[in-house]
């Protein structure tokens, strides 16, 4: 459960004294909400101490939602002494993501940012990331003033520093463990939705026809080798992808693709490397569409605070199954760059993507776009089920003149989206965008929205 072997070191997880006396001892002048929330709280505190943890996890849960339906009367510090103690007892059901959530949300209290990112380290011990528990010690050690915390955090480090140089197991049991450790995901995604103004994605004009539609989508991959997914050491994987959309009062738009490919992870220090190599063959409309070949090239780093850097190039060379869209056979690059800022329950997504296009085209009609793309993306995490997102884009397409044609795009789309984790592997997402194109040529320029409906399946 600690780092260090309980007989010798207390484990900082379980400081619940601490907040006994915050949430027991306040004014003797108590709203009746406040008894309501006391009595709550100091219930699960005690079956926590009798070690029955989901009888306290009850008790804790009740005691946030007379919280977080009366404000107004009850000290924020409340919140505090529930996070915590919601921390800890999840941690002990071993419902660790779900931990890992409440403690973040300490994080931003100076007095209690130091045990948090103790606990933090515990969880990631726990789930077999050293580097990461490593990580948050060293956090929790810049957070404190006290000797003997810092004493303590010291020690741990050590002595986790020492046991992941040295550490040896017996071959036998690895192979056990190796037996035992899932292999293999997949996605399963079933999509009811509306679009306002269906496009023949092709030329990228508006039908100016609405309809309803279906989107079915699978995700699979299955690791070849390695222990860890590529999370420390080298990993080879097989990936698939299906997708299938159809749209109920036409079939000019619909769409199919199938994608096989192989992943391989490699990881350098603090950077985790990814190469792609996939096949695509798609349809259009009921009829074979286009053949791919891509090849990508991905980089992510992690940094203070779980902030995320990602890097990513990719390339795409387009063939045509169909003679009809000869003249969008040819090459796509596309360069993204991600940084991913977060905090203890919000998350902010900073998005550029630079795309190169060199096709066929039409003797007197370009299809070869250079585009630039920005994206700002907000999701905050109202509890550990549920989570709102807002999303804004802007995209600028430039196409060479041609005798006819003097094109110009400019794209603004704006997104929300709820999703809801209402069982474990089980996902409820509700969708909407608005995009609206403007273009220098006007058939090119249209609204439109799109809702969408999803229930999402892991395995």
């Amino acid at each position: 459960m600690c780092f260090t072997d309980k007989n010798k070191y207390p484990c900082l997880l379980f400081l619940l004294i601490f907040f006994q006396s915050v949430a027991v001892h306040a004014t003797a002048d108590f709203s009746l909400q406040h008894k309501k929330y006391e009595h709550q709280c100091q219930s699960g505190i005690d079956a926590f101490h009798r070690g029955e943890y989901k009888q306290a996890k009850q008790f804790l849960q009740s005691a946030l939602q007379i919280l977080e339906k009366d404000k107004t009367d009850i000290d924020q510090k409340a919140y505090t002494i529930i996070y915590y103690n919601l921390g800890s007892v999840y941690y002990k059901l071993k419902q660790y993501n779900t931990s890992r959530f409440y403690f973040r949300k300490l994080l931003g209290n100076k007095k209690l940012a130091a045990i948090a990112y103790y606990n933090l380290a515990l969880i990631e011990n726990r789930q077999g990331d050293k580097p990461q528990a490593l990580h948050y010690l060293k956090q929790s050690k810049r957070q404190t003033t006290d000797s003997n915390f810092t004493a303590l955090v010291e020690r741990q480090i050590a002595k986790l520093t020492a046991r992941t140089s040295s550490y040896k197991v017996n071959r036998k049991r690895v192979k056990k463990r190796a037996a035992n450790r899932k292999d293999w995901h997949a996605y399963l995604y079933l999509s009811p939705g509306y679009d306002s103004n269906i496009k023949f994605s092709p030329l990228d004009i508006a039908s100016n026809e609405s309809g309803r539609f279906l989107q079915l989508t699978g995700l699979f991959d299955k690791r070849l080798t390695a222990k860890n997914g590529g999370r420390k050491k080298p990993a080879l994987l097989v990936t698939g992808t299906a997708f299938l959309l159809n749209y109920f009062s036409t079939n000019f738009n619909d769409f199919g693709l199938i994608d096989v490919g192989l992943r391989y992870l490699y990881p350098i220090n603090k950077w985790f490397n990814r190469f792609d190599i996939n096949f695509r063959q798609s349809s259009y409309g009921h009829s074979d569409y286009q053949r791919s070949y891509v090849a990508t090239v991905q980089t992510s780093r992690y940094f203070p605070g779980n902030n995320i850097l990602r890097l990513r190039y990719r390339y795409e060379q387009i063939n045509s199954i169909n003679t009809r869209f000869d003249y969008l056979e040819g090459n796509r690059q596309k360069l993204t760059a991600k940084y991913f800022l977060r905090w203890s329950a919000d998350t902010l997504l900073l998005w550029y993507e630079l795309e190169w296009n060199n096709r066929n085209n039409l003797p007197r009609v370009n299809y070869s776009p250079t585009r630039n793309t920005l994206r700002l993306r907000y999701d905050k995490y109202l509890n550990h089920k549920n989570k709102i997102s807002a999303e804004i884009a802007y995209r600028r397409s430039e196409y060479e003149s041609t005798a006819i044609q003097n094109r110009f795009d400019n794209r603004s789309t704006y997104a929300l989206a709820y999703v809801y984790d209402f069982a474990p592997g089980w996902q409820f997402a509700l969708n909407w965008r608005w995009q609206k194109n403007r273009s220098t040529e006007s058939i090119y320029a249209y609204d439109r929205q799109l809702g969408l409906l999803s229930l999402r399946k892991s395995f």
